[in-house]
């Protein structure tokens, strides 16, 4: 496990920037590999925010969202036979005007070192990833719009598979992509 306070080169999916001020907690865990660490982190994430009173939702696959805005995402990079889980959570302040953080959301402080301890025993004590995963996943049951290596897809999402692929109407799946809750008048 990494942590630090601050990072100064963060990133996150396909090489994007993530702004990682002074008061987040930013933390790697160095694992194996598995088809579902991504919904793994998200989960571990979710439980401790909702032992903390807040209502987290998961975005598939990466990002845990409270009220609509993004509180954390994860990545995760795979090493010949191990992966390691980045998780940035946002703490004391929201670096981008669509983030919120647990400051702006819970009563007094959270010390981020308990935080980050119950977020790891979280992720390492998981049973049933999948039926977690469905219980706080605010992808399912919406039309969506992916983009992926191959192009966009537009459907509805109605379930997540074995593999942690989204599953659309039709039974097309999708191992990974950026995807957008479009509304009933989108296409």
């Amino acid at each position: 496990m990494v942590q630090a306070d601050e990072q100064t080169a963060g990133k996150g999916r396909k090489n994007r920037s993530w702004e990682s001020p002074p008061g987040g907690l930013y933390f790697s865990i160095c694992t194996g590999q598995g088809p579902l660490l991504p919904l793994k982190g998200s989960i571990a994430v979710a439980e401790v925010l909702d032992e903390l009173g807040v209502s987290p939702k998961l975005k598939w696959p990466n990002d845990v969202l409270v009220e609509g805005k993004k509180v954390c995402g994860i990545l995760v990079e795979s090493l010949e036979k191990k992966a390691v889980v980045g998780i940035g959570l946002n703490v004391e302040s929201a670096p981008l005007i669509d983030s919120t953080c647990l400051s702006d959301l819970i009563e007094g402080t959270v010390q981020k070192e308990d935080l980050m301890k119950d977020i790891i025993r979280r992720f390492y004590g998981q049973d049933s990833v999948l039926e977690a995963y469905k219980r706080y996943c605010s992808t399912i049951g919406k039309r969506v719009k992916i983009s992926t290596a191959s192009g966009e897809i537009v459907g509805a999402a109605v379930d997540i598979d074995g593999r942690g692929r989204l599953v659309l109407e039709g039974g097309e799946k999708v191992l990974s992509g950026d995807v957008v809750h479009l509304r009933k008048d989108e296409n």
